[in-house]
């Protein structure tokens, strides 16, 4: 049977307040017209959507039963689907290359109606928006057109040499293209290898990446001949070093790309989306080498970039923004394992997760849940830490980090440990390594923790608890140094734990 898909569903759960509106207007809602009358089926299977959350198709049915978009459910989500996109494209702020296909439909328009001239000079408004921004693609078009128009003859121009400059024009931009487009593929091919791999593993790999990073476009920016080119040149250098575990340079290449942009504001204005990503690169490189005035300094230009013009048109600004920022906060307390200073942010994260619900994606909830849980556990905030963890084990979906979701059953163990839940935990320390084991490698620190508990919850002899919070702490410190055990402490770093357990036992 096909599963029905949630693509609708999905879009319509990243409308804003506005688009909303905007949307129903368009489509002479009676709820926005304040008009009586029966609503549009589609309209009404919008708020039926927008009531569910999550996806099911059969519920929707059977809770919407007597509403006539049932009946045609399949055609109303198509053109649900439909409406919504094109209420999109044409709400909101127009981008740059928005203003330039204005541009070419008004000059196709006055060509269709033979006013050449008129046509003539929508294109050159079109052309010199194109030309200062590189957009090579969209003068290429402009170029198509303006060889419509000399081919007429009742097109006459002053310029007798248009024929030559319209051949040089698309030469060049081709050349442009073929340039950014070469730049885009070896960043491309870098990136998709860090994805992968993480780091060079094996002869192979080394070889693959030697081939890439050796070559005169990777090592000499100057090939990179116009500004998009040059963007990708930072990128495949950033990662490329990043990966090779040069945080140090990483961070180099990623300041002087943004120092490149703020430079270049109209450009900043072009590639604004690149640049907040970059920053957060930086900052991220920046609290991994210790420079921490930097990373303060970043974090409140993070905290400003709402209001810069440059920045407004992209989407859920404000969202990106908190989520960037926040993050970067609580991994800089938990970096010096401040646990107590990490608390105080836990407000105004869980502010901001309802401001701005699903704004935010999933991913990125789960694990503002997960360092929550974290950071409260290690605060001895036992009931909060559970509270934060179970909205991450009651998610029937495991679809995105799935790691958190792993860890998050390690810690669930802990939290029930410190609450005295020894009839729970003796049934959760049954069921946390099958579901582990039905879904990837159980690491050998997870064994142990296991193990731990299980002797603890039945030892009531303090100094015999004491002996046994000892060799696990031992056990712990030589895990630790196993480099494919680094990942559990990354998640849940049991060593501060054990010590903690120690001091009160």
């Amino acid at each position: 049977m096909k599963t029905a898909s949630t693509f609708l569903f999905d879009l319509l759960n990243t409308l804003t307040k506005s688009e909303k509106r905007y949307i129903k207007v368009q489509a002479g809602s009676s709820e926005t017209t304040g008009e009586k009358g029966e609503e549009k089926d589609y309209i009404q299977l919008m708020d039926a959507l927008l009531a569910q959350k999550e996806f099911d198709e059969d519920q929707l049915v059977k809770d919407n039963k007597e509403a006539k978009f049932v009946k045609n459910l399949a055609v109303n989500k198509r053109y649900l689907y439909d409406v919504v996109l094109n209420g999109l494209t044409n709400f909101g702020q127009k981008s740059l290359e928005d203003k330039i296909y204005e541009k070419i439909a008004a000059a196709n328009v006055l060509i269709e109606k033979g006013m050449f001239k008129a046509a003539f000079r929508e294109l050159k408004k079109g052309q010199k928006v194109a030309e200062k921004y590189e957009l090579y693609e969209l003068q290429i078009m402009l170029l198509a057109i303006e060889k419509r128009l000399v081919a007429q003859r009742q097109f006459k121009t002053k310029n007798d040499n248009v024929i030559h400059q319209i051949f040089d024009s698309e030469e060049h931009c081709l050349k442009e293209l073929k340039n950014s487009n070469e730049y885009w593929y070896l960043a491309q091919q870098i990136a998709q290898f860090q994805i992968r791999f993480q780091n060079i593993q094996g002869e192979e790999q080394k070889q693959y990446i030697d081939g890439l990073t050796k070559s005169p476009k990777f090592q000499n920016k100057s090939l990179a001949t116009n500004f998009k080119s040059t963007i990708y040149y930072y990128r495949a250098n950033s990662i490329y070093q990043f990966m090779l575990g040069n945080v140090e340079k990483a961070y180099e290449i990623n300041k002087d790309f943004l120092d490149l942009l703020e430079a270049n504001p109209h450009f900043l204005l072009l590639y604004s989306d690149r640049y907040l990503a970059t920053l957060n690169n930086m900052l991220i490189d920046s609290l991994v080498i210790g420079k921490y005035d930097i990373l303060e300094e970043g974090i409140n230009r993070l905290v400003k970039i709402p209001q810069r013009k440059e920045f407004q048109s992209i989407k859920n600004i404000e969202s990106r923004v908190f989520r960037q920022r926040y993050i970067l906060l609580i991994n800089w307390c938990l970096s010096q394992n401040d646990f107590e200073k990490a608390l105080q942010w836990i407000p105004e994260i869980e502010t901001g997760l309802k401001q701005f619900g699903k704004k935010i994606e999933k991913h990125h909830r789960i694990t503002f849940y997960y360092l929550n849980a974290y950071i409260s556990f290690q605060n001895a905030q036992y009931d909060q830490a559970l509270r934060w963890n179970n909205e991450i084990l009651n998610d029937p979906r495991e679809n995105v980090v799935k790691e958190i979701f792993y860890f998050a059953r390690s810690l669930n163990l802990l939290i029930h440990f410190e609450l005295g839940n020894h009839d729970l935990l003796e049934s959760l320390l049954l069921s946390t390594p099958q579901y582990l084991k039905a879904r990837r490698s159980v690491y050998a620190t997870e064994k142990a923790l296991f193990r731990f508990l299980g002797k603890s919850i039945n030892l009531f002899n303090r100094k015999a608890k004491r002996k046994l919070i000892d060799n696990f702490k031992i056990s712990l410190n030589d895990l630790f140094e196993k480099p494919k055990e680094r990942r559990v402490f990354n998640y849940l770093d049991l060593r501060i734990w054990a010590e903690q357990i120690l001091e009160k036992s």
